[in-house]
């Protein structure tokens, strides 16, 4: 469906479906919802830090967190599923990589997300083009925890290969089969009864990974 060729290119791995910014859904600027929901995939890569790197603070005061704080393993373990989950799809597994991700995702969100029909959209794209998306790496960016420690936004990069598309998809995007793009992010989250679930996903630019920012 080469008409859907734009849109998919926006909706996949650009930015917004309206206000929502997820990934693999939206089009500007991207914890555990429903135990029924598909697995998440076995393997993905593993957001690198350093540890001496001061990327994580109370947003009201500057106060720097260590990677050894609750919250913050626990922030960290939220993104890089979700990431994972949105990242690593094919026609065959978009339904279920769907599923998985909305595992992560606030009831809000949730409802905000249904309204856009968001699964049925985003399958749609990855049948319709044929594409299959695999991420080859992430990394963490500035994050903040507010005082209350109920909301955090956190900052990340997806680095993540066309694997496969459609002739017409691959012209759309300006690229080939095995093109690498960086694509950061801002999620943010709220703490519902002791766990972290992402309100909402904002996207900055898509870009060649070879690139800077």
């Amino acid at each position: 469906m080469q008409r859907n060729t734009a849109k998919a290119l926006a909706v996949l791995i650009s930015l917004a479906i309206g206000s929502v910014a997820l990934s693999g859904c939206t089009d500007s600027g991207p914890s555990t919802a429903s135990e029924g929901s598909a697995a998440m995939p076995s393997a993905s890569p593993t957001p690198h830090f350093d540890p001496d790197d001061t990327l994580w603070t109370i947003a009201s005061t500057g106060e720097h967190l260590t990677l050894d704080d609750p919250d913050v393993q626990a922030l960290q373990q939220v993104v890089a599923l979700h990431s994972g989950a949105s990242d690593n799809r094919t026609p065959s597994t978009v339904a279920d990589s769907v599923a998985a991700e909305e595992r992560f995702f606030s009831p809000l969100f949730l409802d905000k997300l249904a309204g856009e029909d968001y699964a049925d959209a985003v399958t749609a794209m990855y049948v319709d083009n044929d594409l299959s998306i695999a991420q080859t790496g992430v990394a963490w960016t500035a994050s903040t925890i507010d005082a209350d420690r109920q909301h955090a936004t956190v900052g990340f990069e997806s680095l993540f290969t066309i694997v496969s598309a459609s002739d017409g998809f691959l012209h759309e995007l300006g690229a080939d089969a095995g093109d690498e793009f960086a694509q950061p992010r801002e999620y943010t989250l709220t703490k519902v009864e002791g766990a972290w679930f992402i309100d909402d996903i904002a996207k900055g630019p898509l870009r060649a990974a070879a690139t800077t920012p």
